[in-house]
């Protein structure tokens, strides 16, 4: 199965509704993926959500319904043919349908259901319109989100010398480096923020952050260290300036 086969099936299997091949692929797949953990997790927590919405149902009353559907149905009994004459007031009044006590039970129970059910839907469109409202935002916030909470992660702090800048983020075990930039400074036009990795006493370019950057990505396998500095746009191919903030 490719990418896009198994992320069509990460709703079903985050509710334990995917079986045989098509699980044992998705699973091979989690371990070399944060988005689809990220996702996988999104839809977890959804389902956990509407596990605990609404009231108890009043004690019996899943019982009661129960027995009344499996009551067996009354006899039938035809009522006489009358002859064939017009037929008077009385008796056009005595056939029509009158709804028993029964028949009025099970509509209501079936429409207290329909309810139930509604109000599931309507809180889990709701709350997926938050999280897309996040994901619009930025994208990588709910992979950054999976990181942090993955607990074979390493967790990655950057900050400056006077500690007025605090960078927080989480490397995968997979070396996927996720990083939330937001609190650095918007810079003017012209200007970007650059990332770099060390190896010994050499930095590398791990990527141009632009100037008022938010969740970041990038390669962070094989680094000792990390560090941002401040350049000229679009980038360079060595520091020309001292770290704003580094781990």
């Amino acid at each position: 199965m490719n990418h896009t086969e198994i992320t069509e099936l990460l709703g079903a299997y985050a509710l334990d509704a995917v079986d045989g091949d098509e699980r044992v692929a998705i699973e091979d797949h989690l371990p070399g993926c944060a988005r689809c953990r990220a996702e996988v997790a999104e839809h977890r927590e959804v389902a956990s959500l509407l596990a605990h919405e609404g009231g108890q149902a009043p004690e019996g009353v899943w019982q009661r319904i129960a027995g009344t559907l499996e009551a067996p149905p009354p006899d039938l009994r035809l009522a006489p043919v009358p002859p064939p004459s017009a037929p008077s007031a009385d008796r056009v009044v005595a056939r029509r349908w009158s709804p028993s006590r029964r028949t009025l039970g099970l509509v209501a129970a079936a429409a207290a259901v329909a309810l139930v059910l509604l109000g599931g839907q309507i809180v889990r469109q709701g709350d997926r319109i938050d999280r897309l409202e996040v994901a619009l935002e930025d994208p990588l916030t709910p992979a950054l989100q999976a990181a942090l909470d993955d607990p074979d992660a390493s967790l990655l702090e950057l900050g400056s010398a006077d500690g007025g800048i605090e960078l927080r983020g989480a490397i995968t075990p997979d070396g996927v480096g996720y990083l939330r930039a937001g609190a650095l400074p918007p810079l003017d036009a012209g200007r970007t923020y650059q990332l770099w990795g060390a190896t010994g006493s050499e930095l590398v370019s791990l990527g141009v952050l632009g100037a008022d950057p938010g969740v970041v990505s990038f390669a962070a396998d094989g680094y000792e260290g990390f560090a941002i500095t401040e350049e000229d746009a679009p980038g360079v191919v060595a520091p020309t300036s001292e770290p704003l903030v580094s781990s």
